[in-house]
């Protein structure tokens, strides 16, 4: 019954992690929408700061501790458990109040750091989210300790939920009122932390708060040896989320060097917001498309590293390719649909076609963080852990140089093409290291020509859609580009499941090892027999 129950509070869990990275990333469509490019720069330049805390709180900290207590219980040592437990949450309370200190007091640096000093009441208003931490982390990582994930599951999509509603209805009463893009930004800032309270709220009643009362009084906690775990806890930590913080990392690199750069050759501090604000609605079509190709993919990742641990490594190898193949074909898909359909997609969701060449460039991002996400799962399923980490440093040093570089030669579409070459930088790098360490496998080349031919026949035939509906409904408004971006998407994953289902791109054995997926693929092709 421990067994079944534990699964299902993985499958919970999961489940809630990927509708909360929907909700945070397609509510950004609408905001834009309320607050218009101004505004949506303005809550993007600050954004990082809660994705950062939240990234931490949700995958870093909790499954480090629970990892120790796990262990430590294992082997009876319950009062080491609890000093463990209690030492994380006093020093991350520490460095939350240090951090607050810090982000409340030189607010004014860091705008102008940002290249606009009017992002100080923003900046304070999202310093708050910092006290969440201890709170998220501990209380989690306590519970996932016992083995019970569901308090995480929940916590995190009523945080997710409540911050979303709150962050629209801030707006919109914000917007109504008259307020100007500064204030609307703090108000957004403020829904965020008011989410993330509920979030904390929410863990306490779904836990009868019996993780704060195991937690020791500060006098009780001593020992050299205490403060060494609690620092391998703090870099496990890191290690751990570094991956899942790569577009966070990526955004803050971007939102402390694009308006800067664009002001020192030459553009006006208003128009380099603006440019700014239209840059970032390629954020939440990235993350919505590799949220999308990677869902199937990670699916296997337990297999590989069940494979790993009970050292079949043929049946790891099997997974490794069939993750890379189901990766190309999705996030490849999602790419080449997403270019042809930009400039409508464009002004269907973000109320113009500003920034359409821009946009375009940064859905090539779409599936090289796709291979991403994918590598460094893979290379955690063999117990690389430290890898993805190293290679989100490079990235994000690539990404700083090639932003000084390109920026202020090109603009935003120089920025929009460092993220991809950073992209590409970081995946080269795990793939090199897969290699060095031998157990890079990526099978045969004809299944990814297969695929490749699926695509050239996706983009042609979706273009020649978009081309023949743009003929006969020649109308230039917002509801003509929403029919043709929906119908087109429509055309061009009908072609990609069809493909998909009927060209021996998978195997029979491959197909049984897709969840879900082999399903939907029974039902279609007993249909087509049965016709």
């Amino acid at each position: 019954m421990r067994n079944k129950d534990l699964l299902q509070g993985v499958a919970i869990l999961s489940a809630a992690a990927l509708l909360a990275k929907i909700l945070s990333a397609a509510y950004r469509i609408p905001y834009q929408n309320l607050s218009g490019d101004m505004g949506y720069y303005v809550y993007q330049q600050v954004y990082p700061l809660y994705g950062i805390i939240i990234t931490l709180s949700m995958y870093g900290f909790p499954i480090v501790l629970s990892k120790h207590r796990a262990e430590l219980l294992a082997v009876g040592k319950k009062e080491e458990a609890r000093k463990i437990t209690s030492l994380l949450f006093y020093a991350l309370f520490i460095v939350a109040a240090l951090s607050w200190i810090f982000l409340f007091f030189l607010a004014p640096m860091i705008a102008e750091m940002m290249g606009d000093k009017n992002l100080v009441s923003p900046i304070r208003a999202m310093s708050y989210v910092v006290f969440l931490l201890p709170f998220l982390s501990v209380g989690r990582g306590y519970h996932q300790g016992e083995g019970e994930l569901i308090p995480t599951a929940v916590s995190h999509i009523v945080e997710q939920f409540v911050r979303v509603v709150l962050i629209l209805g801030f707006t919109y009463f914000f917007v109504v009122a008259g307020f100007d893009a500064y204030q609307i930004g703090s108000g957004a800032a403020y829904g965020s932390f008011f989410g993330g309270l509920i979030g904390v709220i929410a863990l306490l009643l779904l836990t009868k708060a019996v993780w704060m009362k195991e937690l020791l009084q500060p006098n009780k906690l001593k020992g050299r040896n205490l403060f060494k775990q609690n620092w391998s806890m703090f870099k496990h930590s890191l290690f751990i989320c570094l991956s899942a913080l790569m577009f966070v990392l990526i955004q803050l690199v971007d939102a402390f060097t694009i308006v800067q750069l664009l002001q020192m050759s030459g553009v006006q501090p208003e128009a380099a917001f603006k440019a700014k604000g239209v840059y970032d609605r390629g954020q939440p079509l990235i993350q919505l498309g590799t949220v999308l190709a990677t869902t199937l993919t990670l699916a296997l990742v337990p297999l590989l590293s069940k494979a790993v641990t009970e050292n079949e490594m043929h049946m790891a190898k099997k997974y490794q390719n069939l993750s890379y193949r189901l990766v190309f074909l999705i996030g490849g898909a999602a790419t080449v649909g997403l270019v042809i359909i930009i400039e409508p997609t464009n002004h269907m969701l973000f109320t113009d076609t500003t920034g359409t060449d821009v946009l375009g460039v940064l859905s090539i991002a779409i599936v090289l963080s796709s291979f991403f996400v994918t590598l460094s799962a893979v290379l955690q399923g063999y117990n690389y852990t430290y890898v993805p980490a190293i290679a989100v440093g490079v990235g994000a040093v690539t990404k700083l140089g090639l932003n000084v570089l390109f920026v202020p030669i090109f603009g935003t579409i120089g920025a929009a093409w460092s993220t991809v070459v950073a992209m590409l930088v970081m995946i080269i790098y795990l793939v090199m290291s897969l290699k060095r360490k031998r157990q890079l496998y990526v099978g045969p080349f004809s299944p990814y020509v297969r695929i490749g031919s699926v695509l050239v026949m996706m983009g042609l035939l979706t273009s020649i859609w978009k081309r023949g509906i743009t003929i006969v409904l020649p109308l230039e408004d917002r509801g003509m580009d929403t029919i043709i971006a929906l119908s087109s998407a429509g055309v061009g994953g009908i072609v990609v499941v069809c493909c998909l289902f009927l060209l021996p791109i998978f195997t029979e054995e491959e197909w049984n090892k897709i969840p879900k997926l082999n399903k939907v693929r029974a039902r279609f092709v007993k249909r087509r027999r049965w016709k």
